[in-house]
């Protein structure tokens, strides 16, 4: 018996681990799309369980196969894959006249699957499979989330594909200016990269809509923690003592939430530094809703259903604005540390966290880049972070009534005194 005989009467463990993948995949999709059809809309598909699961085997053997024997072979088996989907589409839409294609679709990419996994990118597979099971799973949800969006948000998330795909090519890597700090280029990625994570907390509010005040106050802080407390605070004058309670665990939560984006701002820019700094994040962020909880635990009753008014992220100005802030954040940053040193990077850590906490975030992550200067940016953001809390802390005692102020103090003490204390033991062991 040759060589290649012996591929095809062998299979390997490895095999046998891939085309249990591809079954797994296979059903699943096979799982939802039964489910969708004959529980929810009462309808046949032509492919249900069964079907997308051998489908997945199909493609699975229709690439070992051709690993042996020629990719002419993958290529006709494709085609007639594809050929099956188009006869059933024709079919089934003119019998029921339902021209929804998205079956079919999931079909042909059920078929695409096994040969991913074939190739060993069984990852790339598993990601897929679970992003084709959300957006099939979802459908109601997607198509409440279109209806609720308006011209002007539609419009925005084009101009954010338009700031991150068509701008970005086209803007010069090369850095310049004072300590030759600045690059084009990276600032606008750092542009990107805040007004998408807005985006994203802003259209998650649209979807889910008052839920309630304290979940309010959560999405709100995705988007702005600072409209969140301003807004509740306002509130808490004409409200009763009860809104005011739960008008302050939306603040808390709101400015909590703020620490979860720091150390993804982070993660995004700098994996080495996230690193180590999702533990002070991760102690601040479970010392505020850790704090929100128990306060909510000594009080009864029901929380209204209140909102924030939420302005969309997403604009031009809003974009050059923070471009130009964020450059200004890494010259002064770059300029206290070469003339004062660690204390002048912290004091330029602690004037920016009043406006803005994103900017210092971004400009530490990218200048302890490739270097060692980690502790020091830690510090710097932590600085940061706990100045911005105290800015939103003075805006409920300044605008906020007084049961508001006497409940919110809880939190926002709380995160004071651990992160500063988080601080000085870091300040210590530098």
């Amino acid at each position: 018996m040759d060589e290649q005989s012996m591929d095809l009467t062998a299979p390997t463990a490895n095999h046998l681990i891939q085309l249990s993948i591809c079954i797994g995949i296979g059903f699943l999709i096979g799982l939802e799309r039964t489910f969708s059809k004959q529980v929810q809309e009462g309808e046949e598909e032509f492919a249900g369980l069964r079907t997308f699961t051998l489908v997945a085997v199909f493609g699975y053997i229709s690439a070992f196969l051709s690993a042996q024997l020629g990719t002419w072979l993958y290529a006709v088996a494709f085609a007639s894959m594809v050929a099956l989907v188009i006869v059933s589409y024709f079919k089934t839409s003119t019998t029921t006249h339902n021209m929804g294609g998205t079956s079919e679709v999931a079909t042909i990419l059920t078929f695409l699957l096994g040969a991913l996994v074939f190739l060993n990118h069984v990852l790339l597979a598993l990601i897929i499979t679970v992003i084709t099971l959300l957006l099939l799973a979802y459908k109601p949800t997607l198509h409440v989330f279109v209806k609720k969006l308006s011209r002007e948000e539609l419009l925005a998330i084009i101009k954010f594909v338009i700031m991150s795909a068509l701008v970005i090519p086209f803007l010069p890597d090369t850095n310049f200016g004072p300590y030759s700090v600045w690059n084009l280029k990276d600032i606008w990625k750092m542009v990107i990269l805040v007004s998408g994570t807005s985006l994203v907390g802003y259209l998650i509010a649209k979807v889910i809509g008052n839920k309630g005040t304290v979940v309010a106050g959560v999405v709100g802080g995705l988007v702005s923690s600072t409209a969140v407390t301003l807004t509740f605070s306002r509130r808490s004058k004409q409200a009763s003592e009860q809104a005011a309670f739960y008008f302050a665990l939306a603040i808390i939560c709101a400015c909590t939430i703020m620490f979860a984006r720091i150390l993804f701002e982070v993660y995004v820019v700098n994996r080495q530094l996230a690193a180590e700094l999702w533990i002070p994040m991760t102690i601040l962020t479970a010392t505020g809703f850790g704090a929100a909880f128990l306060i909510f635990r000594g009080k009864k009753g029901k929380q209204e259903a209140e909102s924030v008014p939420l302005s969309n992220p997403l604009n031009l100005g809003t974009a050059i604005k923070f471009a130009l802030f964020f450059a200004g954040i890494m010259l002064l940053v770059k300029y206290t540390s070469e003339n004062f040193g660690n204390s002048g990077t912290y004091i330029a850590g602690a004037i920016s966290g009043i406006t803005d906490v994103d900017a210092i975030t971004l400009s530490m992550a990218k200048m302890a880049k490739g270097g060692d200067n980690n502790q020091i940016a830690i510090n710097t953001i932590l600085i940061a972070a706990l100045s911005n809390s105290l800015v939103k802390f003075g805006i409920v005692m300044i605008v906020g009534s007084k049961p508001l102020v006497k409940i919110a103090a809880i939190g926002f003490i709380s995160i004071f005194v651990v992160g500063g204390a988080y601080f000085l033991i870091n300040l210590f062991l530098l």
